[in-house]
């Protein structure tokens, strides 16, 4: 469902850019005159380009959500199945709690600043040098 509505959203940039070319070539034309107004036509142009972009935005910003929603239901369902995540693990591993603030890898129970950062995505310990993880999710 997250890939199609990416797919939605980049769809709907293009077909409304094209859309806005056709309204503002429409519109800028000045019957009276036989001319054409390009404030008239800029304007109309700008304006559809700025509504498909907003779109644009909601519905890939609807497909994060969505995928950080993935995210946390996957740790959560490790976590049930292993309910005693919350004892002391072994020193290479960090143990974590049930709080939806350790599931987005938040510093109140992430790892310190010498063990490096914890992806929120997929939950891989990162140095801190790195702002990029290996799964392609930024640190910030």
């Amino acid at each position: 469902m997250k890939s199609q509505c990416k797919i939605i959203a980049i769809v709907e940039l293009i077909l409304g850019v094209i859309g806005s070319f056709i309204l503002a070539k429409s519109a800028g034309i000045n019957v009276y005159a036989g001319g054409r107004n390009w404030t008239t036509t800029i304007f109309t142009f700008l304006i559809g380009v700025v509504v498909s972009y907003v779109f644009f935005v909601v519905l890939y910003s609807i497909s994060e959500i969505m995928d950080n929603q993935e995210y946390i239901m996957k740790q959560l369902e490790k976590h049930q199945e292993n309910p005693d995540a919350s004892s002391p693990a072994p020193p290479t591993k960090i143990s974590r709690s049930n709080s939806s603030a350790s599931l987005l890898g938040e510093t109140k129970s992430g790892p310190t600043d010498e063990e490096g950062w914890l992806c929120p995505k997929c939950g891989r310990l990162n140095q801190n040098s790195a702002s990029v993880c290996s799964c392609g999710k930024h640190r910030f």
